[in-house]
């Protein structure tokens, strides 16, 4: 009996892990974010970063902030704030189903952003 419980928890152990109810969620999050972009609302989009002024030149987790002002960088170290950030002449360096990697053409900013919402950071941060 004990051998029959432990194969059907298998079973539903990887069914649960196949589903990926945490990719399903972040998949909720990011349309939501791009709804409220589409009406003019601000958003806070996670991104990863890479820029000499903005993280010393070393990877920092953040957020754009895109609404009606123009792009932020907000750090998601608590001791830093929100800066206004411009980049025009990103271009995509790589990319795969969840990420987008963009290099500036000097080479001295990068970012990484989920590829459902790359499209819309890329609009604000080049000010079309």
């Amino acid at each position: 009996m004990g051998d029959i419980l432990a194969g059907l928890l298998r079973v539903v152990m990887e069914a649960i892990t196949h589903l990926n109810p945490v990719g399903l969620v972040q998949k909720r999050r990011r349309a939501r974010r791009l709804k409220k972009l589409t009406r003019g609302e601000s958003v806070s989009i996670p991104v990863d970063l890479r820029d000499p002024e903005l993280t010393d030149g070393e990877w920092e987790n953040g957020h754009i902030l895109l609404g009606s002002e123009a792009p932020r960088w907000q750090p998601g170290r608590p001791d830093r704030t929100a800066t206004r950030f411009f980049c025009p002449e990103l271009r995509m360096t790589s990319a795969d189903e969840a990420t987008m990697a963009f290099r500036s053409e000097s080479g001295r900013t990068e970012l990484r952003v989920h590829s459902d919402e790359a499209p819309a950071v890329l609009r604000a941060l080049q000010g079309d």
